[in-house]
């Protein structure tokens, strides 16, 4: 029998006057049988299997929610493991586009560091956690979402934001939490995992988990991405080996250590040059630096625990102590010859309280975070710490009326920052419910923004803090599981904001500048709408959004998207084939865009040229045989020609096969 952390329970059909019986067969063995009336008995079959370590077989020992910062979690929503099954997604950024709100700036190969956006920033200020600690470069302030395999991952928690209140400085009032899964097997658990696109793009993921004592289970797990690349110098090969080992103590106290390595070598061909192609395809086009590369390499190590201290279920304690190092060489011999090296790391500790008062519920905590960076070419060796201490509580006085605060002071060497927020939550009826926040965040300046000292990064003065100020409301309006519609409006205005924009050196070179803009403001409206009737699925986002940089009008990214999905899902051939077909489309308009720079990891804004709209259209089916789950799709099926970044072709029409296989002993 195989636990994960989110557990699905089927319980035979019981009518009116039916009795249930248990009994014993054997040792460890039972037969649970219900009794349809006088005269009628169905079996369930045995429940449980003598197994060869002795181990608990009956009742589950670890305790739900280890990693999770807001405690609930729907296996409907489009960022959990059971919905990640049923699509054809590779990686975590595929799946991105079903968010409202969010746009992922994609490079169109394997790999390549692309640009998370979400209500109106850029992925410095967005911060991403696996299991409540953070996994942001202190250099950079991104991480790159394709080393997250989709096979290690539960479900995430998207906090905006009061909800945001419990993670670092880098979260300017947004952050995504992904929660690992977790295991309670007595019988070993292996699971593969393959995906295939054109060119030589390759997934491979296998998981192997079992207990090897009492409550103690082991989870070793790998996955590798590879491809030829699409254009010239464009190859990837990214490794990834995840190990765990958990101790369910008992049901009231687990503990668990995550050790988290990724190393990948990478062509950076810097995109396609326009001045020197005939066209944007594999054939016509030249690309702009034949010869520069990187490798990079991570580890992070994690020591998790969870506990009840209190009588109440739902009052649990949760802390980590964690350990990052960071290592990247970039070599570029086409300019002039460029070997940088930079070296970080980060550790530090986290630790938070919810307990409830009465209709009070609330969650208190603090953090401390060390982080380095070695002296190297482009950045000299610096060291600082965050402290910051956190509460929030949210008053269940009654349903129409559960208003939230939130408090986190954070001192970054000395240097102070008190980020508040407020919020209310109305249930008008039980389909309908109205929500409304406001809260003031700041966000610290990147070793990088604050200390790279290239030759072509331009810095005329000391970088500041930037000042977040972000409103938001709406509603979302459900019917039981068959349909839901949630509309948001926000407002987010941000002092001195960090922005980075092309330059010229003296010497005439391309460079990048980086400044504290006086205000940029940003109004935007999200939307996504589900509905469920009978066998067929109905999704549909919308992503609209207004930049405006003092007092000029920009369009860094798409200021309208619109995607959607619809699919039917079936059983055939006598429930022997469980099969879901689908057709998806996304629609993004026109752009300013930005430029990613390859020696950086950053994105600058582009003024070349306004990059036009485009439309995509996929066909896709799932089809589950046994134990596995095949996917199987037809992507850009209009053999669309467009670019989410300059100059960076995104795929024509190609073909992509996945088969994810569980297999039991």
């Amino acid at each position: 029998m195989v636990y994960s952390q989110d557990l699905e329970v089927r319980r035979p059909v019981r009518t009116p006057g039916d009795t249930i019986s248990v009994r014993r067969t054997a040792p460890q063995q039972m037969r649970l049988s219900i009794v349809h009336g006088p005269g009628k008995s169905t079996d369930s079959t045995a429940l449980a299997l003598k197994d060869t370590t002795a181990v608990d077989s009956v009742r589950i020992r670890f305790i739900p929610g280890m990693g999770q910062i807001t405690g609930d979690v729907d296996s409907l929503s489009v960022l959990h493991q059971k919905q990640f099954l049923w699509s054809d997604a590779k990686v975590v950024s595929d799946i991105i586009w079903k968010l409202p709100g969010f746009f992922y700036r994609d490079l169109g190969e394997a790999g390549k560091w692309g640009q998370l956006n979400a209500f109106g920033i850029d992925g410095r200020a967005i911060g991403v956690l696996i299991d409540g600690r953070p996994m942001n470069d202190p250099v950079t302030g991104t991480y790159n979402l394709s080393d997250l395999p989709l096979e290690f991952i539960d479900h995430a928690e998207i906090l905006s934001g009061t909800a945001s209140t419990t993670t670092l400085s880098d979260a300017a009032g947004t952050a995504l939490n992904f929660v690992s899964r977790s295991y309670n097997s007595y019988r070993p658990l292996t699971k593969l995992r393959f995906v295939q696109d054109s060119k030589g793009t390759l997934l491979t993921d296998g998981l192997f988990t079992q207990n090897v004592a009492r409550g103690l289970n082991l989870m070793v797990g790998f996955s590798r991405q590879v491809t030829d690349g699409r254009f010239i110098n464009a190859n990837l090969d990214a490794w990834n080996v995840r190990t765990r080992l958990r101790y369910n103590i008992s049901d009231r106290f687990n503990i668990s250590l995550t050790d988290f390595y990724t190393k990948a070598g990478n062509g950076l061909n810097g995109g396609v040059d326009i001045s020197r192609s005939t066209s944007l395809n594999e054939v016509g086009a030249k690309v702009v630096n034949e010869f520069s590369w990187d490798k990079r390499s991570r580890r992070d190590v994690t020591l998790s625990t969870i506990a009840r201290i209190f009588a109440d279920s739902s009052s649990t304690m949760q802390a980590s102590v964690y350990y990052s190092t960071l290592e990247r060489e970039y070599y570029n011999p086409s300019v002039r010859l460029i070997d940088d090296f930079t070296q970080s790391s980060f550790w530090g500790m986290h630790l938070q309280q919810q307990f409830c008062l009465d209709s009070v519920r609330c969650t208190i905590g603090g953090s401390w975070e060390r982080r380095e960076s070695g002296f190297t070419r482009v950045l000299a060796s610096h060291l600082e710490s965050e402290r910051s201490l956190f509460i929030q509580a949210e008053m269940r006085l009654m349903d129409i009326f559960v208003p939230s605060v939130s408090l986190r002071s954070t001192s970054v060497d000395g240097e102070s920052s008190l980020n508040t927020g407020a919020g209310v939550k109305s249930m008008i009826a039980d389909w309908l419910i109205l929500f409304a926040d406001v809260s003031w965040f700041d966000r610290f300046p990147t070793f990088q923004e604050r200390y790279w000292s290239d030759s072509t990064f331009l810095r005329a003065r000391e970088i500041q803090k930037e000042q977040h100020a972000f409103i938001r409301g709406g509603f979302t309006l459900q019917a039981g599981s068959n349909l839901e519609i949630t509309l948001t409006g926000f407002q987010r205005n941000v002092k001195r904001a960090i922005v980075f924009q092309p330059a010229m050196t003296e010497g005439g070179s391309p460079a990048v500048s980086i400044s504290n803009a006086r205000e940029i403001a940003i109004q935007g409206i999200n939307g996504s709408a589900v509905i469920r009737c009978h066998k067929f699925e109905v999704l549909g986002v919308l992503t609209l959004t207004h930049y405006k940089e003092v007092d000029t009008l920009k369009t860094l990214m798409p200021d309208v998207i619109l995607a959607g999905e619809v699919s039917y899902r079936d059983t055939f051939f006598k429930d022997k084939l469980d099969a879901k077909f689908g057709v998806r489309s996304q629609f993004y308009n026109r752009q300013q865009g930005m430029q990613f720079d390859p020696q950086t990891l950053s994105y600058a804004q582009y003024y070349a040229s306004i990059i036009g709209r485009s439309t995509t259209l996929d066909l896709f089916m799932i089809l589950k045989i046994g134990d596995a789950h095949i996917s199987l799709s037809w992507q850009n099926i209009l053999n669309a020609s467009y670019i989410l970044s300059p100059i960076y072709p995104m795929p024509a029409r190609y073909i992509r096969i996945g088969v994810n296989w569980v297999f039991l002993d």
